[in-house]
């Protein structure tokens, strides 16, 4: 009841986060060079934004084994996993996908912005790369992601992981020898 209670409050809390209507602005030279796609919500919030072209970087395995998907924190992008997204794939023979989130990395920018417009991107993303079902391991931004995305389509990831928790003191060969004690 009290993990069920949980998913609901961070849920409320999630249709909460937005940016503002008119976006970040073009003020900031650091999205001055972001192709930025247009708010598919028209201003008032009648339409539903729209999923974007997440930019990825999938690395091939076995087709037969659920593909791994690394979703990055608030600050991070998809190359924050290239290292252990390597070496998983190599070890494991899975396929293991890394995905910039909207707003962030490589993919667009959109002033559309909540986990459940984030959870859109990945219902549209992973059934077109034929990754269903799959592993979603994400750290903070993406662990959430990654919870949203097991509630709303339940067919789409098997077990998921936070990493919010881990301790970072392990080094890559005992977080390997810890993924590989995992049943996936």
């Amino acid at each position: 009841v009290r993990a069920g209670q949980l998913l609901a409050s961070m849920l409320r809390c999630t249709r909460a986060w937005k940016l503002p209507r008119e976006g970040l602005g073009s003020h900031s030279p650091s999205f001055a060079r972001v192709p930025v796609a247009p708010s598919s919500s028209g201003g008032r919030g009648e339409a539903e934004p729209r999923p974007l072209p997440l930019s990825y970087r999938l690395l091939d395995g076995e087709a037969a084994l659920p593909a791994v998907v690394f979703l990055h924190g608030i600050f991070g992008c998809k190359t924050n996993f290239n290292s252990i997204a390597k070496a998983f794939a190599q070890q494991t023979g899975r396929r293991v996908l890394t995905v910039d989130a909207r707003n962030h990395g490589n993919s667009p920018h959109s002033p559309d912005m909540s986990y459940e417009i984030m959870s859109q991107d990945l219902q549209d993303l992973l059934p077109r790369l034929g990754l269903v079902p799959c592993v979603i391991v994400g750290h903070s931004m993406g662990g959430r992601t990654a919870m949203l995305l097991a509630l709303q389509r339940p067919e789409l990831p098997a077990p998921h992981l936070g990493t919010e928790g881990l301790r970072w003191a392990l080094s890559g060969h005992e977080v390997l020898q810890g993924w590989s004690d995992l049943r996936l």
